[in-house]
């Protein structure tokens, strides 16, 4: 029944949201539920009653003109057929992409955590050069991360449109999409729940080392878990957020608003990073190196909490 949902939505994204088309996808929703609780009394099994219902369907854009109703021009002009083929090649790219974003992200807080250790405690083994070498591996990682970052980027480009445009797919590829998201569920739960306890065990662990006297050593403990928990978090979110683009749903219902939201905080990230990067720099040779890593996590949850704002504003504000 959810499939039956999700396919009206998807065919029905193109058009506006007035009462009119409203009211002809509700009866369009009712009588192929009914078509369907029909087709099951009949003995046939959930795959093969929703496969029926929806083959029946008819064209929407037919059944559309006939009631006098014509999709939204601009929805129509930002719309996308895609076939199966590159609808799988999308998540394929989305997942591999969503590897490599964890890793750079991992990386640099790995830089962070051997800064940390090289500022506190290779001291004995390297002497007064310790600060230095500490300060090379991290911008070595970051570095590196930048990279990736960019050569992710220049890859993920041809799909960027995705973002902004109604998706249309096959009824084959739609229901195997469906199939994929229902088994894709319990191990996206799992790595969430995975990711954000650990951060949760590294923090106690934190404070409890910390109570004992060695709050630089778990500090560096800390940001290297938390990247790892970070890794988790962002590739357990990549595929099923390409689902949600390729369904038109969830934060991409409305593409239109999550275009201008993204082009905000892209323009705000241009300027906000690199800021951060002076104040931790300026933060480090003024004051010294010892605490200035905490401008990192700041920064980050800062960013997260201005693109949760401003996605928010345009989602309600589409509404």
């Amino acid at each position: 029944m959810d499939t039956i949902r999700t396919y009206l939505d998807n065919a029905f994204a193109a058009f506006p949201k007035t009462e009119k088309v409203q009211a002809l996808k509700h009866e369009m929703l009712a009588s192929m539920e009914e078509k369907y609780q029909a087709l099951k009394a009949d003995g046939k099994n959930d795959n093969e009653a929703i496969g029926s219902v929806i083959a029946n369907f008819g064209s929407i854009n037919e059944i559309a003109a006939e009631l006098g109703i014509t999709s939204d021009s601009a929805d129509e002009e930002s719309g996308i057929y895609l076939s199966g083929e590159e609808a799988f090649a999308y998540l394929e790219r989305s997942r591999r992409s969503g590897v490599r974003i964890g890793l750079g992200v991992w990386l640099i807080l790995a830089g962070v955590c051997a800064h940390i250790l090289m500022q506190n405690f290779a001291g004995v083994l390297l002497g007064d050069v310790s600060g230095v070498v500490g300060m090379f591996v991290l911008f070595a990682a970051v570095a590196a991360a930048v990279s990736i970052f960019i050569v992710n980027g220049v890859r993920m480009e041809r799909y960027e449109q995705y973002d902004y445009r109604n998706i249309r797919l096959d009824m084959k590829t739609h229901a195997e999409l469906e199939r994929l998201r229902t088994m894709y569920t319990p191990r996206f739960t799992a790595k969430i729940c995975a990711g954000i306890a650990t951060i949760i065990l590294a923090a106690g662990a934190f404070i409890f080392s910390a109570s004992l006297g060695h709050a630089n050593l778990t500090v560096a403990f800390l940001v290297f878990v938390v990247g790892f928990a970070v890794f988790l978090l962002i590739t357990a979110g990549t595929t099923r957020t390409a689902i949600d683009v390729l369904f038109n749903q969830g934060d991409y219902e409305n593409k239109t608003g999550g275009k201008k939201a993204d082009r905000i905080i892209e323009t705000v990230a241009g300027i906000y990073w690199p800021v951060a990067t002076a104040v931790f720099l300026v933060w480090g040779f003024a004051g010294g190196w010892g605490i200035s890593w905490v401008v990192w996590p700041v920064a980050g949850i800062l960013f997260g909490a201005f693109c949760g704002g401003v996605s928010i504003w345009f989602s309600q504000k589409s509404k």
